[in-house]
């Protein structure tokens, strides 16, 4: 039997076994690629599909029952409003589609999520300032949103008071206060504390986040995932809602927690879990959703097969029990937080929202059109190709197999053990499983194209190549989705 090669990048740290024991989907001409096309355009059907079912049931039973949902399923209303505010976002988008796959194969590694983030953020900011640039901050101005709280802290003159009866007097908050724990008002207060008060500020943050969220999911993903889905992330449609809500700065504090795990797993590094707990810890105090987007970096750890995986356990335990710790002493305990939000949930519009709808079409609807048919056609062909490619036994080498990064010299070593997966490929599968548990858990009925942004990143990973002219098709109908969603919806974000 030869003898495999791994080739060991010292850039986003992928670890590649050689091409030839299991090609990635479609890498090939022949049967393969012919079979990977097929199933990415029955992915796409699916998508459309999917799509049309939740925009035309909810048009006939949602629109108009008072629940916010008059573009159902996504949250706001159809009114169509094209203007030459959108040509900016045009280019950009265009810039991306026809470069976007060169340079993320040439791009030298270390640079490759920096500046795969950057363009995310301009990306982001030009879809949201087709309106305007007062269009950025206005919706994180609203009486519903976080700074709307910041009197009241004032009123008490004392930030620890407030946390310590955040549960207390919830219902006494805005919609949006009583949806999350402490975390976003206490950046909120922090901010203006520094100077950095209102809603620009807060609106830049956001788009820090979402920038950190892209480059974070590609760290995660390795080399060859990230040269392969960076420009898929990058105009993923959930930049639509990412440029006006703080939802982006949770998602790429969550990414961050995630990205540093799978370092730490594939370095068994402990201080890198460290980093994951205590960003972890923060995205826990920020958002109640935050533990099903970490099980996706227990699963991308996992897959690393770190070499003492209960040492980096127990560091990252330690870490998120900083910032957790630090608000039970301030009088915030997480799980009662919990529980009050919920009760405030189902006491609130919640209830009066159709389950059945948005259970079975309107939230998977609204995922569909914040990842694109991009991931759907990706997660189609690698379920395809896994169920061809299956090849059981001890010498059995599974997961999606990089390509050579052409920026770092390969170095050969000889393959000493059996890599059951990758990170990059496990990570769009968890997330799409911790979706799933998150649309069955009910506290998520409508408006989760914003609430479910931390898990977009790493559903995006799933984005079809490889073939410059095929990921160029792709890149062109995620951006053709943010585009008509940008001049036909209006909504809060």
């Amino acid at each position: 039997m030869p003898t495999t090669v791994v080739s060991v990048a010292p850039g986003l740290g992928g670890v590649a076994a050689d091409r030839s024991r299991a090609p990635e989907p479609g890498g090939g001409p022949g049967p393969d690629r012919a079979e990977a096309r097929r199933a990415e355009l029955l992915g796409a059907a699916g998508w459309a599909a999917l799509v049309a079912v939740a925009l035309v049931w909810g048009s006939a039973r949602v629109a108009d029952a008072g629940v916010g949902l008059r573009a159902a399923p996504l949250y706001g209303r159809w009114s169509w409003h094209l203007d030459t505010g959108l040509v900016p976002a045009a280019l950009v988008a265009a810039v991306v589609v026809v470069a976007g796959p060169v340079v993320a194969r040439r791009c030298p590694t270390r640079w490759l999520p920096l500046l795969a983030g950057a363009a995310a953020v301009v990306w982001t900011a030009a879809l949201a300032a087709s309106d305007g640039w007062d269009r950025l901050a206005e919706p994180l101005a609203s009486e519903h949103e976080y700074l709307a709280v910041l009197p009241a802290i004032d009123d008490l003159d004392d930030l620890g008071r407030f946390v310590d009866e955040h549960v207390e007097r919830l219902r006494d908050r805005p919609i949006h206060v009583q949806g999350h724990p402490p975390g976003p008002v206490v950046l909120a207060w922090g901010l203006d504390r520094v100077g950095l008060g209102g809603a620009g500020w807060l609106a830049a943050v956001a788009l820090a986040g979402w920038g950190a969220a892209v480059a974070a999911a590609l760290v995660a993903a390795g080399v060859p995932a990230a040269r392969r889905a960076a420009p898929a992330l990058v105009l993923v449609p959930a930049a639509v809602w990412a440029g006006t809500s703080l939802d982006a700065l949770f998602a790429g504090i969550a990414a961050v927690a995630v990205a540093a795990g799978v370092v730490a797993a594939r370095r068994s590094s402990p201080a890198w879990a460290g980093v994951a707990g205590v960003a972890g810890g923060t995205a826990l105090l920020c958002t109640y959703g935050a533990p099903l987007v970490l099980l996706v970096g227990v699963a991308g750890a996992a897959a690393a097969r770190p070499a003492r995986p209960l040492r980096l356990l127990v560091t990252a335990g330690a870490g998120a029990a900083v910032p957790l710790g630090l608000a039970a002493w301030a009088g915030f305990w997480w799980p009662d937080g919990l529980a009050a939000t919920g009760e405030a949930y189902w006491d609130g519009i919640a209830a009066a929202r159709p389950a059945a709808y948005l259970t079975l079409a309107g939230n998977p609807a609204a995922l569909a059109l914040a990842t694109g048919p991009a991931v759907a056609a990706g997660l189609a062909a690698r379920a395809a190709h896994r169920s061809r490619h299956r090849t059981p036994g001890p010498a059995a080498v599974t997961g999606t197999p990089p390509d050579p990064d052409p920026a770092d010299p390969p170095v050969a070593i000889p393959h000493r053990r059996r890599w059951t997966a990758d990170p990059g490929a496990v990570l769009p599968w968890a997330a799409l499983v911790a979706v799933v548990l998150a649309d069955l858990s009910q506290m998520s009925r409508g408006e989760v194209e914003r609430i479910w942004l931390p898990f977009v990143p790493w559903l995006a990973l799933a984005a079809p190549g490889p073939g410059d002219g095929a990921r160029r098709w792709w890149l062109a109908t995620s951006a053709a989705v943010a585009l008509v969603l940008e001049a036909s919806l209006v909504s809060a974000w």
